[in-house]
Protein backbone atom coordinates (compact mmCIF):
# COMPACT_ATOMS: atom_id res chain seq x y z
CA UNK A 1 0.00 0.00 0.00
CA UNK A 2 3.33 2.48 0.69
CA UNK A 3 4.28 1.43 -2.26
CA UNK A 4 1.23 2.56 -4.58
CA UNK A 5 0.71 5.67 -1.89
CA UNK A 6 3.92 7.11 -2.46
CA UNK A 7 3.97 6.72 -6.27
CA UNK A 8 0.24 8.11 -6.94
CA UNK A 9 0.84 11.18 -4.06
CA UNK A 10 4.65 11.53 -4.14
CA UNK A 11 5.39 11.23 -0.55
CA UNK A 12 8.35 9.48 0.41
CA UNK A 13 8.34 5.63 0.82
CA UNK A 14 9.47 5.81 4.87
CA UNK A 15 6.43 8.59 5.11
CA UNK A 16 4.00 6.52 3.88
CA UNK A 17 4.97 3.38 5.52
CA UNK A 18 4.39 5.29 9.02
CA UNK A 19 1.09 7.20 7.38
CA UNK A 20 -0.55 3.39 6.69
CA UNK A 21 1.53 0.92 9.77
CA UNK A 22 -1.55 1.20 11.92
CA UNK A 23 -4.29 0.12 9.85
CA UNK A 24 -2.16 -2.72 8.54
CA UNK A 25 -1.03 -3.54 12.03
CA UNK A 26 -4.79 -3.69 13.43
CA UNK A 27 -5.63 -5.24 9.96
CA UNK A 28 -3.33 -8.00 10.44
CA UNK A 29 -3.75 -8.83 14.04
CA UNK A 30 -7.08 -10.53 13.34
CA UNK A 31 -7.06 -13.82 14.78
CA UNK A 32 -9.75 -15.30 12.69
CA UNK A 33 -9.50 -13.23 9.24
CA UNK A 34 -12.05 -13.66 6.61
CA UNK A 35 -9.56 -14.55 3.79
CA UNK A 36 -5.63 -15.54 4.19
CA UNK A 37 -2.47 -15.53 2.49
CA UNK A 38 -1.97 -18.55 0.61
CA UNK A 39 0.60 -19.93 1.76
CA UNK A 40 0.54 -23.53 3.80
CA UNK A 41 2.80 -23.66 6.60
CA UNK A 42 0.29 -22.60 9.04
CA UNK A 43 -3.37 -22.75 9.70
CA UNK A 44 -3.42 -19.02 10.66
CA UNK A 45 -0.80 -16.40 10.60
CA UNK A 46 -0.30 -16.09 14.01
CA UNK A 47 0.14 -12.33 13.36
CA UNK A 48 -1.33 -10.58 16.91
CA UNK A 49 0.93 -12.83 19.29
CA UNK A 50 3.70 -12.02 17.26
CA UNK A 51 2.99 -8.16 17.55
CA UNK A 52 2.69 -8.53 21.15
CA UNK A 53 6.14 -10.43 20.90
CA UNK A 54 7.56 -7.39 19.46
CA UNK A 55 6.20 -5.20 22.41
CA UNK A 56 7.71 -7.60 24.80
CA UNK A 57 10.50 -7.49 23.46
CA UNK A 58 10.78 -3.75 23.79
CA UNK A 59 8.92 -3.78 27.18
CA UNK A 60 6.02 -2.66 26.16
CA UNK A 61 3.28 -4.08 28.90
CA UNK A 62 -0.13 -5.12 28.41
CA UNK A 63 -2.29 -7.92 30.45
CA UNK A 64 -3.40 -9.40 27.23
CA UNK A 65 -2.15 -9.47 23.58
CA UNK A 66 -4.62 -7.02 22.22
CA UNK A 67 -3.58 -4.71 25.12
CA UNK A 68 -0.07 -5.16 24.32
CA UNK A 69 -0.70 -4.34 20.27
CA UNK A 70 -2.15 -1.12 21.20
CA UNK A 71 1.10 -0.11 23.56
CA UNK A 72 2.70 -0.78 20.50
CA UNK A 73 0.76 1.36 18.25
CA UNK A 74 0.92 3.88 20.66
CA UNK A 75 5.05 3.62 21.04
CA UNK A 76 5.21 3.62 17.20
CA UNK A 77 2.85 6.78 16.94
CA UNK A 78 4.28 8.96 19.52
CA UNK A 79 7.83 8.04 17.46
CA UNK A 80 6.39 9.30 14.23
CA UNK A 81 5.68 12.22 16.11
CA UNK A 82 8.49 13.02 17.54
CA UNK A 83 10.81 12.65 14.09
CA UNK A 84 7.71 14.91 12.49
CA UNK A 85 5.93 12.62 10.92
CA UNK A 86 1.87 14.09 10.07
CA UNK A 87 -0.68 12.28 11.69
CA UNK A 88 -2.76 11.56 7.81
CA UNK A 89 -2.28 11.75 4.75
CA UNK A 90 -4.74 14.45 4.03
CA UNK A 91 -1.57 16.43 6.32
CA UNK A 92 0.87 15.94 3.82
CA UNK A 93 -1.47 18.61 1.35
CA UNK A 94 -2.89 15.83 -0.60
CA UNK A 95 -5.87 17.75 -2.41
CA UNK A 96 -9.35 15.79 -1.17
CA UNK A 97 -10.35 15.57 -4.90
CA UNK A 98 -6.89 14.44 -6.70
CA UNK A 99 -6.78 11.69 -3.32
CA UNK A 100 -10.80 10.40 -4.39
CA UNK A 101 -10.24 10.60 -8.32
CA UNK A 102 -6.78 8.22 -7.48
CA UNK A 103 -8.18 6.22 -5.06
CA UNK A 104 -9.92 2.77 -7.05
CA UNK A 105 -6.85 2.73 -9.39
CA UNK A 106 -4.37 2.87 -6.29
CA UNK A 107 -6.43 0.42 -4.52
CA UNK A 108 -6.10 -1.67 -7.67
CA UNK A 109 -2.93 -0.99 -7.92
CA UNK A 110 -2.02 -1.96 -4.49
CA UNK A 111 -3.90 -5.20 -4.43
CA UNK A 112 -1.65 -6.50 -7.10
CA UNK A 113 1.33 -5.33 -5.94
CA UNK A 114 4.35 -7.80 -5.63
CA UNK A 115 3.90 -7.77 -1.79
CA UNK A 116 0.68 -7.65 -1.46
CA UNK A 117 0.64 -11.87 -1.49
CA UNK A 118 3.61 -12.27 1.05
CA UNK A 119 1.43 -10.25 3.73
CA UNK A 120 -0.04 -12.40 6.64
CA UNK A 121 -4.18 -11.87 5.70
CA UNK A 122 -5.12 -11.51 2.38
CA UNK A 123 -6.70 -8.36 1.59
CA UNK A 124 -9.95 -7.76 -0.46
CA UNK A 125 -10.14 -4.24 -2.38
CA UNK A 126 -12.63 -3.13 -0.49
CA UNK A 127 -10.57 -3.58 2.92
CA UNK A 128 -7.60 -1.64 1.18
CA UNK A 129 -9.92 1.46 0.06
CA UNK A 130 -10.95 1.59 3.29
CA UNK A 131 -7.78 1.44 4.91
CA UNK A 132 -6.37 4.13 2.73
CA UNK A 133 -9.72 6.62 3.39
CA UNK A 134 -8.61 5.69 6.96
CA UNK A 135 -5.42 7.03 7.20
CA UNK A 136 -6.36 9.66 4.55
CA UNK A 137 -9.17 11.12 7.43
CA UNK A 138 -7.33 10.01 10.67
CA UNK A 139 -9.91 6.82 11.71
CA UNK A 140 -8.83 3.43 12.10
CA UNK A 141 -9.55 0.27 10.88
CA UNK A 142 -12.07 -1.65 12.56
CA UNK A 143 -12.53 -5.52 12.08
CA UNK A 144 -16.26 -6.48 11.02
CA UNK A 145 -17.89 -9.19 12.54
CA UNK A 146 -18.08 -12.41 10.68
CA UNK A 147 -21.67 -13.19 10.62
CA UNK A 148 -23.37 -16.16 12.70
CA UNK A 149 -24.98 -19.29 11.70
CA UNK A 150 -28.80 -17.90 12.25
CA UNK A 151 -27.33 -14.51 9.93
CA UNK A 152 -26.17 -17.07 6.94
CA UNK A 153 -29.06 -18.94 7.18
CA UNK A 154 -31.22 -15.47 6.75
CA UNK A 155 -29.01 -14.59 3.72
CA UNK A 156 -29.34 -17.49 2.03
CA UNK A 157 -33.29 -17.50 1.98
CA UNK A 158 -33.81 -13.70 1.52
Amino acid sequence: MAHKLGAFHHLPHGVANALMIEEVLKFNASEAPAKMGTFSQYDHPHTLSRYAEVADYLGIKGKNDNEKLEGLIKAINDLKAKVGIKETIKDYGIDEKAFMDNLDEMVEQAFDDQCTGANPRYPLMSEIKQMYLNAYYGKHFEEKAMPDKTQVKKSRKA
